[in-house]
């Protein structure tokens, strides 16, 4: 990438930060809770440094947030902060959602239909529901817990009632480790008529929940598996490496005719965006095809250094976001634009504070909402409890794309080969008429192959983002 080019989109992230586009809502150093002072006392009840919040959803001036049990000595998994300005709100106590019965673990860990025992990243439907699945697991280094079988669960977000839980049965899914983000599908006229799907990073496929029908299945296509070129990472100065396949799925606008949407979709060891018809996914029969033709398609490659975690569609602008973890950025693509990096934008980058963006989402009232959670210091090097480790952000999205080429009104950049990356440009890529080479993994080289975990990436760190 040209240098000057690089300097541009830095300058770009500065004005975002400078002009107050983006606003910082919630910061923590160490999470506390709302909860019963024996609980803190027990032993094994509270201990700080392994409480990582993970996901964090707003809805009425209200933030879900979502603490997975990777560690001993977390008193509640999915919890509720009230925000109100001026911001940022620091070291908000986490209240449990809809209460602490539902969150606190039996001590004999067994089942019980009536808990949760593991939430990573809740989401909001336009029928004012609470949507996760509980994993079922405590995910212990050393030490994994298959307490109960993974389920989905909705709560009424206007009466704080749970509504709906559906156990997700084995053909579907062996256990719940890997599932750690879901994406709602809700018919524009029927709440009732809902699919979910959920990404399962460990296994590389992808499970879908038919609300209506009580029903779940699951795909698997080479595309949800990592790209081995793109498994390792330097962040922070930390380098590491990370096998995670599937970890995100954005779905856009209904097709006027059809009424089915595009899903976009990537693994986090990726830098490639692949998409599918919803019409596919919500086919139970086409899951168990051996061979799925065209049906899953290639849709281009993001640059250099832009595995991302999470990515979220705008219904209202059509543009998509990326949290973009080794960039400690977020950048924005309007999906009515070639798929090349000439036509995305870093929209907001903050070495200081973005440290592995693990979750972001858009609510109702127009904002793209992130949150950063710094859980690379906590499995390789440190994390100070002195220090701000934990933040949550919004940014009105009109403005944030305004004047970039994310912006509905700007054209798409289809005479230069600028694209952002590394300042060397070693992306290793040569586009042509914005689409990689070919191969059966849609990577720079094409191929997936399932290597090593790496020197951090075993099973026993609990690396899990």
């Amino acid at each position: 990438m040209p240098r000057s080019f690089g300097v541009l989109l830095l300058l770009t992230a500065l004005v975002a930060y400078a002009s107050g586009q983006v606003d910082e809502v919630l910061k923590w150093q160490k999470v506390e809770y709302d909860v019963p002072a024996e609980v803190l006392q027990r032993e094994n009840g509270y201990i700080p440094i392994g409480n990582i919040p993970m996901g964090a959803v707003h809805y009425k001036n209200r933030v879900f947030v979502a603490v997975a049990r990777r560690r001993w000595g977390i008193p509640s998994t999915l919890n509720v902060v009230d925000i109100s300005p001026p911001f940022p709100n620091s070291n908000v106590v986490l209240k449990p959602y809809p209460n602490f019965e539902l969150n606190e673990l039996r001590a004999d860990l067994q089942p019980d239909a009536n808990r949760i025992v593991t939430v990573y990243r809740p989401r909001v439907d336009r029928c004012d529901r609470l949507w996760f699945v509980d994993t079922g697991m405590m995910e212990i280094p050393g030490n994994f817990t298959v307490v109960q079988r993974p389920s989905v669960w909705s709560i009424d977000l206007k009466t704080n009632t749970p509504i709906h839980r559906f156990e997700i049965p084995k053909e579907a899914v062996e256990t719940g480790y890997g599932l750690t983000s879901i994406t709602l599908d809700v018919d524009p006229s029927d709440c009732e008529k809902v699919f979910v799907y959920i990404s399962d990073l460990q296994t590389y496929r992808m499970v879908v929940y038919d609300y209506q029908n009580r029903r779940a299945w699951r795909f698997l296509h080479n595309y949800f598996f990592l790209n081995p070129l793109e498994g390792d990472y330097t962040i922070q100065g930390i380098n590491f490496a990370w096998d995670d396949g599937i970890f995100s799925i954005a779905l856009g606008n209904p097709d006027p005719v059809s009424k089915f949407r595009t899903a976009y979709f990537h693994a986090l060891s990726s830098n490639s965006e692949f998409t599918v018809s919803t019409q596919v996914l919500r086919n139970e029969t086409a899951s168990q095809r051996s061979w799925h033709g065209g049906d899953f398609q290639l849709l281009g490659y993001r640059g250099a250094r832009t595995q991302s975690s999470i990515h979220a569609f705008d219904p209202e602008t059509g543009v998509i976001f990326f949290a973009l973890i080794q960039q400690n950025a977020v950048s924005c693509w309007d999906s009515n634009k070639p798929f090349a990096p000439q036509n995305m934008a870093i929209v907001y980058k903050n070495d200081r504070d973005i440290v592995y963006p693990n979750d972001l989402s858009i609510d109702q009232d127009g904002y793209v909402w992130f949150m950063t959670n710094s859980i690379i210091k906590l499995l390789y090097s440190e994390l100070k409890l002195d220090e701000f480790n934990f933040f949550v952000w919004r940014a009105n999205i009109k403005e944030i794309i305004k004047g970039t080429v994310c912006d509905p009104a700007s054209p798409p950049n289809v005479h230069t080969t600028q694209r952002f990356g590394d300042e060397n440009n070693n992306d290793r890529v040569t586009f042509y008429e914005y689409k990689d080479k070919e191969g059966p993994g849609g990577g720079p080289y094409g191929g997936w192959g399932h290597g090593g975990k790496g020197q951090h990436g075993g099973k026993g760190h609990g690396r899990r983002p």
